[in-house]
């Protein structure tokens, strides 16, 4: 049996990543991953965004949103992606490069 080590930021990177994919995973098969709008608590779940701080993001016009459901705030899927993209490490996109992990 082979051992393989990792630097301590390598495994986070890793970890990281894994966590987010099930985050998606989950977020998708709830709504057949084809629904163009998320709810509050997918938004939550997908960013790890507190609530407060996703009504802060929202009143400055960082997502579109809606209540043509009912009371229930919905956020436009691509601006969520968007804002992950953008500020997180954990690119749902883009490929984690060579020194990404190098650290």
């Amino acid at each position: 049996m082979a051992v393989i080590t990792f630097d301590s930021k390598v495994f986070k990177v890793i970890m990281d990543r894994l966590e987010f994919l099930e985050k998606s995973i989950k977020i998708m098969s709830s709504n057949n991953g084809f629904s163009r709008w998320m709810s509050e608590e997918e938004v939550m779940q997908m960013t790890g965004l507190k609530p407060r701080t996703l009504r802060e993001k929202r009143r400055r016009g960082v997502f579109n949103w809606t209540t043509a459901t009912g009371r229930k705030i919905q956020y436009l899927r691509k601006d969520v992606e968007g804002y992950l993209d953008n500020n997180s490490s954990i690119s749902i996109k883009k490929p984690m490069r060579e020194h990404q992990l190098k650290g």
